[in-house]
């Protein structure tokens, strides 16, 4: 290693003792610098690195959460009540782990952020951003649906996203706790959000609708499933 004087910035050969211009004295520089050198070992300065790195990857993830949150709106009083009385039968059926997450976990959002504003479909009903546990609910939600049970009906679909789930396992779960939760052919079968979802299902879900016992039927309606 080569010495720079303190005093000209000459730089020296190492093994110089005085700089060669200005004759000051160049041991005490050397001595300086691997004390320096000592006091930062290697495993210091990974930690140093790794430490920089989380820093800057919580600060990415929360402003990626909070620039969903700015680019939309949250629910107005009304359609927080209804939020919650939706809520409200999924604890009263028993799902204990989908209504923690909602009650707790989701921000709940009345219009799309700007990542789903180029991805949302005619037919949604809701939209989620995983894993940050955002939730949208368009208009359809609140105008199409009849009651407090068919928007759970929805709530419980989306609660399925919200723990990383697709499209397959949230229809599928659903469609499979569909008595469970008191949504059915015989009370809601003639509902616009009925056979929309009963024809996702399908699509999603076809395994649900065929089986060897029942022909051209939804197999979950037989006793043997």
């Amino acid at each position: 290693m080569k010495k720079k004087c303190p005093n000209c910035h000459l730089i020296n050969y190492s093994h110089t003792v005085e700089c060669v211009r200005c004759r000051c004295d160049l041991i005490e520089i050397s001595t300086l610098s691997t004390s320096s050198g000592a006091s930062a070992p290697l495993g210091r300065r990974l930690f140093r690195r790794a430490l920089v790195f989380v820093v800057i990857s919580i600060t990415t993830v929360c402003g990626f959460y909070l620039s969903l949150l700015v680019t939309s709106k949250s629910l107005d009083y009304n359609q927080r009540r209804t939020v919650e009385k939706a809520v409200a039968v999924l604890e009263a059926k028993g799902f204990s782990d989908e209504v923690f997450l909602l009650r707790h976990f989701t921000s709940f959002r009345s219009n799309d952020n700007w990542l789903n504003a180029s991805t949302r479909t005619e037919t949604a009903y809701a939209a989620t951003n995983y894993p940050f546990e955002v939730m949208t609910l368009y208009p359809e939600f609140f105008d199409h649906s009849t009651d407090d049970t068919e928007r759970a009906a929805i709530l419980l679909h989306e609660a399925r996203h919200l723990q990383g789930k697709g499209e397959e396992e949230a229809y599928t779960f659903v469609w499979e706790n569909r008595k469970r939760l008191g949504w059915t052919e015989e009370t809601h079968g003639n509902t616009q959000i009925w056979k929309s979802v009963k024809k996702q299902t399908m699509e999603y879900a076809p395994k649900l609708f065929i089986c060897d016992f029942i022909k051209s039927r939804d197999c979950t309606e037989s006793d043997r499933f």
